[in-house]
């Protein structure tokens, strides 16, 4: 979009609809306002709309300079409409992310020394996660499952120095990243540089909270270490045999690279509890499932979620059991009669074929019999999990279980207990919250449930995909501003705006010409089907206590029509 080009009407209404979709800008209004002193030259939901039309235009891009040019381009009657001042200044645009993100910290009073409590009541991330749910239609908002995962965001400014050794500034206790090979070229630190930061760790740019980190390699870049922030995003996914949909940005949290991932992800949670939207089931990745069980795990029972995760080789193995008769294997809990040859099974190795994983799931199938079963969800309160024994699920046959030894021989196992000694395939046992919460989940590890239930966290890959490629262009330099807030101020624009342009695309759904009051908003459907369609599945029953409370009849709309399917690329090899 070129400086002298206006502001389309069709950007515009999207601009003003996904402002004023939801509640945000009115609690920024009221948190801002002084009581004191000269008022503010401008509103804040008009500000808000010189943002976000700069965020649908630049596609991924958000620079103070495009919000400012905006402001020029801006027809007589969209300025009366959203009752902008005129003239905007630049500096108006700056102080408002300023403003907007000093309020956003607790400050000390520089006479008395005290520390001043936030002047929004708003966090960063409630910021963000309202910014960019509000712009979803409620029908697809405040899903039950959803998945988390984090992407790399560089920081705008130059690095002037490397540390020591090439590796990751990773937060204690997060999952061990391995070293890298120096640059051929050795690098030279600029005098004075790296500087301590106001966190102990090492600043190597002059953005003050930009942080150095570990990104894994994709699009043919390899793997390496970065300075600047990851951007935690939560998406909703699939229930079980559902239909596939374009993944959407439900919540996001921004953290300095290489800080905890439990903290981070606990913050996307409570966000989402905050908004009334609290999710009961969390698809993760072992970078937050691999963190102590006191800052990931137990807190996930607190806040009543399942998870559902990979295990890092150091976590897999056997170990004791809670009672006599009873082990742990890769998390699940087994009688001590589960065969030596299913105790130590390989794990899904990249590039396996999908025959390959198909047939290591059936083995992992075979453990199942002796697997004690969960007795519905943790306890609210105590958080304690109550377990079934083998021989009351009717899945081997005990001879001190007199009802189990009726069940066919040739189908269920029958164990080598000898009757009247105690043992535990009858047994009903309850486990505290605490016991091995780190590595429990409600689906074996490994067996085919478990593959088609975690085979969903593709929908969270998907959205950084549409982020950085199909619906944005997120990458470095997207925004120019320095510091946490200021940069995740900006993000949230961008990230909303990507929302916006993944409902067209993928929804037919236009946010500034909603469909009719009660139509159906649907996603494209996929032509070919995720493994955890194609199994029978139980539904499991919800709690009454942990969704939303409902609020009338979803806004919802047509499918606009289906975008072009992708053609098959022709074999052009020439045969002798």
């Amino acid at each position: 979009m070129k400086q002298h080009d206006p502001v389309t009407k069709y950007v515009f209404r999207r601009a003003v609809a996904a402002v004023r979709g939801g509640d945000l800008a009115s609690v920024v209004q009221q948190d801002m306002t002084s009581t004191v002193g000269r008022t503010r030259s401008q509103r804040w939901d008009a500000m808000f709309v010189l943002f976000m039309v700069a965020a649908i235009e630049g596609c991924g891009d958000l620079h103070l300079t495009s919000v400012h040019e905006v402001s020029d381009r801006l027809s007589r009657k969209q300025v009366e409409q959203i009752g902008l001042r005129l003239p905007v200044t630049y500096s108006q645009v700056e102080s408002a992310v300023s403003d907007l993100a000093d309020a956003m910290t607790e400050q000390v009073h520089p006479e008395t020394g005290e520390v001043q409590e936030t002047r929004l009541s708003l966090s960063l991330t409630d910021f963000m996660t309202s910014l960019v749910s509000q712009v979803i239609p409620r029908s697809l908002r405040g899903r039950a499952t959803l998945a988390l995962d984090s992407t790399d965001y560089e920081a705008w400014s130059r690095r002037r120095s490397w540390a020591s050794h090439m590796r990751a500034d990773d937060a204690p206790g997060s999952l061990p990243e391995p070293d890298f090979e120096p640059p051929k070229k050795r690098a030279v630190n600029e005098p004075g540089w790296p500087k301590p930061g106001h966190d102990g760790r090492l600043q190597h740019t002059v953005d003050p909270d930009a942080r150095d980190g570990y990104r894994s390699g994709k699009n043919l870049a390899r793997k390496g270490i970065f300075s600047g922030w990851d951007v935690h995003l939560a998406t909703h996914i699939p229930e079980h045999g559902g239909q596939a949909e374009a993944a959407l940005t439900q919540a996001v949290c921004l953290a300095p690279a290489g800080s905890y991932k439990a903290a981070a992800g606990v913050e996307v949670v409570d966000s989402l509890v905050r908004a009334g939207m609290a999710p009961e089931t969390l698809l993760v990745d072992r970078g937050y499932s691999y963190a102590k069980q006191d800052a990931w795990a137990l807190p996930l029972v607190e806040r009543d979620v399942e998870q559902v995760f990979d295990l890092h080789p150091s976590q897999r193995g056997t170990r004791p059991g809670p009672i006599n008769g009873t082990i742990w294997v890769d998390g699940g809990l087994f009688l001590d009669h589960l065969p030596k040859d299913l105790r130590d099974l390989p794990g899904y190795s990249l590039g396996m074929t999908a025959t390959a994983k198909a047939q290591l799931a059936q083995t992992y199938d075979r453990r199942q019999p002796w697997a004690f079963t969960p007795m519905g969800g943790p306890h609210p309160e105590r958080g304690t999990q109550r377990f079934r024994g083998p021989a009351l699920a009717g899945r081997v046959r005990c001879v001190n279980i007199s009802r189990s030894m009726r069940l066919n021989p040739a189908s269920k196992p029958t164990t080598s207990c000898r009757k009247g000694e105690t043992c535990a395939c009858g047994r009903t046992l309850t486990l505290a919250r605490e016991e091995m919460a780190q590595l429990r989940q409600r689906d074996l590890f490994g067996t085919t449930a478990w593959r088609a239930s975690y085979g969903r966290r593709g929908g969270v890959e998907s959205l950084n995909a549409s982020l950085s490629e199909h619906h944005g262009h997120l990458r470095r330099g997207s925004t120019r501003v320095l510091g946490t807030h200021r940069t995740g101020i900006l993000l949230g624009f961008i990230l909303a705006a990507t929302n916006v342009r993944i409902l067209m695309a993928c929804y037919g759904y236009d946010i500034g010409n909603p469909p009719p009051e009660g139509t159906e908003i649907k996603s494209q459907p996929s032509t070919s089907q995720a493994l955890h369609r194609r199994l029978p599945f139980k539904r499991r029953q919800r709690r009454a206590k942990s969704r939303p409370p409902g609020s009338g009849p979803p806004r919802s709309g047509p499918r606009l029509g289906s975008t072009t399917a992708w053609e098959p690329l022709k074999d052009n090899t020439k045969t002798d």
